[in-house]
Order: C-alpha cells, then structure tokens, then sequence
C-alpha cells in the first residue's frame, strides 16, 4: 500500500519524515507512554470516560492497518510502527525495529478493555510487562513507572506523584503535540499529582546521597536513571 504523506488530523505526527526524524525510539516510547497514561486515567473516577472515549475513537476502525484522517494519536503511533521500512531511515532504526514486536490484536484487546472499563491490575501487569519487552523498553525511570502503574489503585499518593512527573517528561520532552498530553495533564493538576520543585529537589537528593526512597519500586529505577533530569 502507497503510504499517504499527510497522517489526517493527527497532533503527534503528521507525516512520514516527521516520524523518520524522530526516530523508532521516541516513537516506541510514546506508544509506551501513551498506554500508561490511559490505564491511569481509567482507574479514577472522574477521568475513567474520558479514557473510555479515547479508546474507543482508537479502535473505531477495527484495525490499524490505514492512516485514520481524524485519528486518535495513539492510532497513528500504532499504525506508524507496524511499517518500519516506510517510517524509518537509518542503522539504529532497523536494528530496534528488528527487534520490536508490535501485537496488534493484544494491543486492541487492551484498549477495547480501556474502553469498556473491565481491566484488571492482574490483566493490565501481564499485558504492560509484555509490553515493555516487545517494545525494548531501556529508560529505567519508564520501566519503573511501568511497575507502579499496574497497581495505580493500590500505589500511595507519592508514588502516583513520581510516576506522573516520569510521563510528563516524555510529553514534555518528545510530545508535546501528542493529544493524550492535555488530558494526562489535566488528570495530574485535578488530582494534585503535579511534584513541586521542592519535591522534585527532595528526591534527588536522597538518591545522589544513595538513600532508599519510599517509592520502593521506583527508587531502583530512578537511580538506575539518575542522570536524567526530572
């Protein structure tokens, strides 16, 4: 199939060398992310419809095997990594992506789950865990937020906090047009989950001075990635 130049309406990426230029990284990433921030979402009761509405306009198509003029951004990151010899350019690009494993019916039986609200934390663990490693997933700081999502309802405040600061740093960082980044944005100020520079200063000093943080499982991971700023 002649791939379209023009993704549609997508904020995230809008054409083929938009998405080359980024690289395969960012793109896995932001499919990692993506999916994060929805399960998080769908776990609070204010937001739950809101993720509801996004998975369903993700899979309204039954597939993804065409740009979507009008598609979610998740749509079109999922799309985009099932051609990576029309996406990417590049050594590194071909070596991630033959190493990457894009299921697309377990990656639509997640979101159609998403949608009609009946995800288990047993379910969502085995499916973001699965997740991590088809997507070779190397930022520590991501796969140890990975590790506390799947249990968002029973993680305390704190640690919802560190995961939170975690995605919003990819947004901020790689997607800032990504359509997921108001709303994760929004369920982050309405939920107080936002670290102020207080917080964010407290946590990096314990782990440079090697301290055990209370995030538990989140503390290897960041000082795994300590050298990333916050």
């Amino acid at each position: 199939m002649e791939f379209i130049e023009s993704l549609g309406e997508a904020r995230m990426f809008k054409s083929r060398e938009q998405i080359s230029r980024e690289g395969s990284r960012v793109v896995t990433d932001h499919l990692f992310v993506s999916l994060l921030s929805l399960y998080a979402m769908s776990n609070d009761y204010r937001y739950a419809p809101v993720a509801s509405e996004y998975a369903r306009r993700t899979i309204s198509r039954g597939s993804f095997n065409s740009p979507s003029p009008g598609g979610t951004d998740l749509y079109q990151t999922i799309f985009s990594l099932q051609r990576p010899g029309e996406m990417f350019n590049g050594k590194a690009d071909d070596m991630l992506m033959g190493k990457v494993n894009i299921d697309a019916n377990r990656l639509k039986r997640f979101i159609r789950g998403i949608e009609q609200g009946n995800i288990s934390s047993q379910e969502a663990g085995a499916f973001l865990y699965k997740l991590e490693r088809d997507l070779k997933i190397q930022n520590p700081k991501l796969r140890a937020a990975r590790r506390l999502t799947q249990d968002w309802d029973t993680i305390s405040s704190t640690q919802q906090k560190l995961v939170v600061n975690q995605l919003m740093q990819h947004y901020r960082l790689n997607g800032r047009r990504s359509d997921i980044m108001p709303l994760f944005s929004s369920f982050a100020k309405e939920n107080n989950l936002e670290m102020d520079q207080q917080e964010k200063q407290s946590v990096a000093k314990r782990v440079a001075k090697g301290a055990a943080y209370a995030a538990g499982a989140f503390a290897v991971g960041y000082a795994a990635g300590k050298a990333t700023e916050f």
